[in-house]
């Protein structure tokens, strides 16, 4: 027996309370980032063959295009042409909007006036509704939000809350990220989640994001997370519940495994494709434990079964499919794809989606 195997099967019995009824499969989505084409072949070839779908993610700043912190018109028409592009009609799964710039900071600081929270949030909240006028149905949500601070007791201290986006969102995204191989914060983790969980209240789904590779070694993305650190980080997002006043359990919808080859250089973009799927393979292992140890409880993901809306849009054939964004030739550059400059405390020119690792 392996050493991943032992440490899934060993997480399966984590302890919970049994009710009778309804079952609960948390699922795997793919948010793998390809930069050319062929990549990811054993991949698609993987998620293709489990059922694993993708979710789909606005960069560079969602329905604000240009990441201005100001959302115009001509904002709305670009982000419409990609959402008509990437998005099947009436889709009604999971769609991620990253907008980091120019925000990222204050959102993630330790202090904050109430009133200058609102003001960012009130354009967050203004991409939400411009999003739900182009895809009603779409679970539009943004990427990390709420921030592991957002849940902190700092901010709790204060009062500060994001429940004015949250409640605006169809869909929560936080993250699980590692930031350093020798500071696991697994409780904190699942604090975190469980927060998220209440912050949704039954109401919307949340998704957690999940990276194969440490995220806070300054600029050094070349070390990945061992299996056991991965499935145990993994693991305490499944475990965490929130349970409302009728005793109905609350739990995340699902993992989103991301990554991109933008870390790795074309030498071993093989050996990086091999890896993806060796991670996805262990999501699947560890969830359907899960499914099957929790099977006669009753638990909530805040959507509806059996209406499609649980899943994201069908893999590629091919990573190049992914390339082509707003009806642009795939070697074009456009809002969506174009590689940003670094900026203070703004993204890697790789197009990292950062660690919002922060300790109160």
């Amino acid at each position: 027996m392996t050493k991943s195997i032992f440490v899934i099967l060993s997480l399966s019995f984590a302890l919970f309370d049994t009710n009778c009824a309804s079952e609960w499969s948390p699922m795997v989505y793919n948010a793998i980032k390809w930069t050319a084409e062929n990549q990811g072949q054993s991949t698609i070839s993987y998620t293709t063959h489990e059922g694993i779908t993708r979710v789909p993610i606005a960069y560079h700043g969602g329905v604000d295009t240009d990441s201005s912190g100001e959302i115009t018109n001509r904002n709305i028409e670009n982000f419409t042409r990609w959402a008509e592009d990437v998005l099947p009609p009436g889709y009604a799964g999971p769609v991620v909007l990253d907008y980091e710039q120019p925000w990222w900071k204050e959102l993630s600081a330790k202090a904050i006036t109430p009133e200058r929270l609102q003001e960012i949030l009130s354009v967050y909240e203004e991409g939400i509704q411009a999003a739900r006028g182009v895809f009603p149905n779409a679970q539009w949500g943004y990427w990390g939000l709420p921030l592991l601070r957002n849940t902190g007791p700092i901010w709790e201290e204060q009062g500060l809350s994001l429940h004015s986006l949250t409640s605006t969102c169809a869909g929560l995204y936080p993250d699980i990220y590692d930031s350093s191989p020798n500071n696991q914060r697994l409780d904190q983790t699942k604090n975190h989640i469980e927060k998220v969980l209440a912050q949704a209240a039954g109401n919307m789904p949340v998704y957690v994001f999940a990276s194969p590779r440490f995220t806070g070694q300054h600029g050094d993305h070349s070390q990945f997370v061992p299996d056991d650190v991965f499935l145990k980080q993994v693991n305490t997002a499944l475990q965490a519940v929130w349970v409302d006043e009728n005793g109905m359990q609350h739990r995340i919808q699902g993992v989103i495994l991301w990554d991109t080859y933008s870390f790795s250089d074309e030498a071993n973009w093989g050996k990086l494709d091999q890896q993806h799927t060796h991670y996805f393979k262990l999501l699947v292992a560890l969830t359907k434990a899960w499914a099957k140890s929790i099977k006669d409880v009753s638990v909530s993901t805040g959507l509806a079964s059996n209406d499609g809306s649980q899943f994201g849009t069908h893999e590629p054939q091919n990573s190049g499919e992914t390339l082509k964004t707003n009806g642009a030739p795939k070697n074009e550059v456009t809002i969506f794809n174009r590689e940003i400059p670094l900026k203070e405390h703004d993204r890697v020119e790789s197009d990292r989606v950062p660690s919002n690792r922060v300790v109160d």
